[in-house]
């Protein structure tokens, strides 16, 4: 065994040119799976640290639970650590307070909670004692406070009170409220936090967190405890066991946490990874095998003289299958551990140079991507590409073992010669000539090189096709929703009246930097339908409402109005002249008949079955009486393109001239409207003219301005897709690389072992010009029959991709047109240059010798 041992490292040896080009196969496919892991790992660290930073380090909370029963939930065994929270209270300044903000929602955090929960400090320290408190940057810039670290403050708590009802602090603020008061408690700041994620800009006040000493509980008050599991895949099962062991009927789970730790109970979440990441993981093992198999083929293929002659000599079929094995062993003892190198150092590279564009779009909260590398996926890559190595390797070792020495030494079983097989038709003489027609029929009395050659390029296409659209359907999905936004900013003005709205809105048209804006009302009225058969909303009753066996539904539509300039503008785009509208003395309206719903899936659909002209009896609730008022709107055009400035939001859309708005605002009363809006605009530099806003509100309003820059998160879903779009294609490279590799193995080695055939074809008067015509047909032929088996199947899979996307998002199905003509050029390409490059080296052999080292 020794001596074939050695044989085995000898016929390496001098093979270097496939040796080395088998050991690139198996490095590639190593580095291919260690970076995917690897990739998968770093972004999943990436993600799952962002969800700890924006909504906290637990899995699940429970609320008001009784301190006297906390130890049920903190010491239960499912239980790994836990930390306490609970509401002190909404509390107002001893001194003068923001008209628009006047209370601070007071929070206590134990020493865990602090540490766990998604609250950042800016500066000072966090409370570490009864009587300190830390408050969000926001506060401390309220110029009516002047707070800063270090200062004894004392805050009024107690609760919200309206028409004897006590009001949350996440609803907005009223006239008549009041303020109860409870307690006073006296605090000093320790430090200021970033704004949290649960303050919102249309919060009437702002957050403070202070120390929670449990010393001062008593068995009777609640408290909110959060909880990391021991096992976060049972987190959906456990929590409720819990809460019902512990009397507790209010719970939550950290779903942002949980879904980037791939727990999910969203059921189309849940197939759409596992789908995409089944076939992503199939075409990495198509690819890895088809390279090195075809490698260990053509080493059986040139070395079955070799095996013939050991045989007769006394080898046995299982040595001879050893033999197939130990070099299948060499190759992966040298390709895998470089592979698993070059893998971790590609991934090491491309993550440090795209960390700094993961960290200003897809992560921030001061998380950054790193290189995570596991034990596991060193494991994992060693396991796989071991396992690839030895499918590839095992059934050229039993075609190996089962040759028979007179059949190998002769060498009479590569090529069977049938007439009736190799026949052509009088076409490919007439279109090929003479040179074709030899080429197609060379092709056909080699099937098995023909077909591992084709294999090679079927494999290349197919993982090409595929992954381009891959890229293609997950980028229009994400584009989906801002695709529906026009505008750059949208800015939105709270606890402000009507006026003080409309002015702050006007000075800011004013300002430069903006190519278009639009100042959008809107309120709410509906529409009692009884004959579901017959309704003309029947499409939008059958989205929203609980289906049949009702007898009313309530189909919902948005008043909407704008200024002028930009309603005028509307009507010209939908082709309507606006002088004939708003002088019949009749509402008139404009009805978008076009709406987008998420049922599952986000789907596009006309919701109103309506002809111009047709009458739209509409009730508005006044809240302070039981009738609701009802008015006529006629559909004077219906259209489907959104106005500037008005998005899908579950209703539908009517619009109206602003004399029309205030008629019927005077109809049922602007206090009882509930009116809604804001400005949208399109600027040049949006970034830029937000800060202007911002300073425009603080230095001449002083009232609370929101402002979501659609610009900016489309700037970070560039970005994102920017990096993802690296990834991938750089993915997509590495699998073109290894299909590149496994065809020049492939048809340079078939070109090699027949040069006998061509000495033969050269001694009978084949010129050069048709040796190498011959070369370019039979490229045309791989490539023709490659491309007619690649193509369909590359479109299959694409449609299981569509498909796969379609449980999340639906859109009209797009093939990636641009990547099957690269695929089409490339195939030819690689064909002709791998052909060209293995002629070329037979230029220069001598008839004679050839001839003679065949029959050696």
């Amino acid at each position: 065994m020794k001596v074939l041992t050695r044989l085995t490292l000898r016929n390496l040896k001098l093979n270097r040119k496939r040796t080395i080009v088998t050991i690139i196969g198996i490095i590639l496919s190593a580095a291919m799976i260690c970076g995917v892991a690897a990739l998968i790992e770093s972004f999943q660290d990436l993600f799952i640290e962002s969800a700890k930073a924006t909504d906290g380090n637990f899995h699940a909370t429970f609320y008001d639970v009784p301190y006297k029963n906390k130890g049920l939930i903190l010491e239960n065994a499912n239980t790994r650590a836990g930390m306490l929270s609970r509401d002190v209270g909404i509390a107002r300044p001893e001194h003068k307070a923001d008209p628009e903000k006047p209370y601070i929602l007071v929070k206590a955090y134990d020493d865990a909670a602090f540490e766990n929960m998604p609250v950042q400090l800016k500066s000072g320290r966090f409370p570490m004692r009864h009587g300190e408190i830390v408050i969000s940057e926001q506060l401390a810039a309220d110029r009516n406070q002047g707070w800063e670290i270090g200062q004894e403050i004392t805050l009024s708590i107690g609760n919200r009170e309206d028409a004897g009802q006590v009001l949350d602090f996440n609803e907005p603020l009223t006239d008549t409220e009041e303020f109860k008061e409870i307690k006073r408690e006296s605090y000093r700041i320790t430090g200021i936090m970033k704004k949290p994620r649960f303050e919102s800009f249309a919060n009437p006040g702002y957050i403070a967190i202070t120390y929670l000493d449990e010393s001062l509980f008593g068995s009777d008050d609640r408290v909110n405890i959060s909880v990391l599991l021991d096992k976060p895949k049972e987190v959906y099962n456990v929590v409720p066991q819990m809460a019902e062991a512990a009397g507790i009927e209010n719970f939550s789970y950290n779903n942002e946490l949980l879904r980037w730790m791939g727990i999910s109970k969203n059921d189309n979440y849940n197939r759409l990874i596992t789908s995409v990441g089944l076939i992503v993981i199939t075409l990495i093992a198509i690819g890895s095998v088809s390279v090195i198999y075809n490698a260990f083929a053509i080493s059986v293929s040139e070395r079955k003289k070799q095996f013939g002659m050991l045989s007769s000599v006394g080898a046995t079929a299982r040595q001879v299958r050893k033999m197939v094995h130990f070099e299948a062993f060499v190759l992966g003892l040298i390709g895998i551990p470089l592979g698993i190198l070059s893998g971790i150092l590609g991934i090491g590279v491309t993550i440090k140079v795209i960390s700094p564009i993961i960290q200003s779009s897809i992560a921030g909260n001061g998380v950054s991507l790193r290189l995570v590398i596991s034990p596991m996926v060193i494991i994992a890559t060693v396991f796989f590409s071991a396992l690839i190595i030895l499918i590839s390797a095992y059934l050229p070792a039993r075609r190996a073992a089962r040759v028979s020495p007179i059949e190998a030494i002769r060498l009479t079983g590569d090529i069977s010669i049938k007439g009736r097989k190799l026949k052509t038709s009088r076409l490919t003489r007439w279109l090929f000539g003479f040179e074709g027609e030899l080429a197609l029929k060379n092709l056909k009395r080699n099937r098995k090189r023909y077909a591992a050659t084709v294999m090679s390029l079927f494999i290349s296409i197919v993982l090409y096709v595929s992954f381009s659209a891959l890229i293609t359907y997950g980028f229009k999905s994400t584009e989906m929703y801002y695709d529906r936004l026009p505008y750059d900013l949208g800015v939105f003005k709270y606890h402000d009246s009507s006026e003080g709205a409309e002015k702050f809105y006007e000075e800011v048209s004013s300002l430069e930097g903006i190519e278009e804006y639009s100042i959008v009302r809107s309120f709410y009225a509906s529409i009692v339908e009884k004959d579901l058969e017959n309704s003309r909303f029947r499409a939008y009753i059958d989205k929203y409402s609980p289906g049949e066996g009702v007898e009313e539904y309530h189909v919902s539509f948005s008043i909407n109005t704008m200024n002028k300039e930009a309603y005028d503008k509307y009507l010209k785009e939908i082709g309507v002249e606006s002088e004939n509208y708003g002088s019949t003395g009749r509402i008139e309206a404009v009805l978008i008949n076009k709406d987008m719903v998420y049922t599952g899936r986000y789907v596009e659909y006309k919701p109103a079955d309506v002809s111009e002209g047709d009458i739209l009896h509409l009730a508005a609730d006044k809240y302070d009486e039981a009738a609701a008022i009802e008015f006529d709107v006629e559909i004077a055009k219906a259209a489907e393109k959104l106005p500037f400035g008005i998005s899908y939001n579950n209703t539908i859309n009517l619009l109206v001239c602003e004399e029309d708005f205030e008629v019927v605002l005077s109809l049922i009363g602007e206090e009882n409207a509930n009116i809604t809006g804001g400005m949208f605009i399109s600027a040049d530099n949006p970034d830029r003219l937000a800060e202007t806003i911002f300073d425009l509100n603080d230095n001449h309003f002083n009232t609370s301005v929101d402002i979501y820059n659609v610009s900016s998160t489309r700037n970070e879903l560039a970005k994102t897709k920017l990096v993802i779009s690296i990834f991938l294609y750089g993915f997509i490279s590495l699998i073109t690389l290894i299909g590149v590799t496994n065809i020049f193995n492939t048809i340079s080695t078939n070109v090699a072992l027949r040069r006998r055939e061509f000495a033969m074809l050269k001694s009978v008067g084949l010129t050069p010009k048709g040796f190498n015509k011959i070369l370019r047909y039979e490229s045309i032929f791989y490539g023709l029959k490659a491309l007619l088996y690649g193509l369909p199947v590359s479109i299959l899979i694409s449609l299981l991709m569509y498909n796969s996307v379609l449980n999340s998002f639906r859109f009209e199905l797009i093939l990636p047109w641009k990547s099957i003509i690269t695929c089409i050029t490339g195939v030819f390409a690689i064909t002709f240059a791998t052909m060209i490059h293995a002629g070329r080296k037979m230029k220069n052999d001598n008839i004679a010798d050839v001839l003679k080292q065949e029959y050696l």
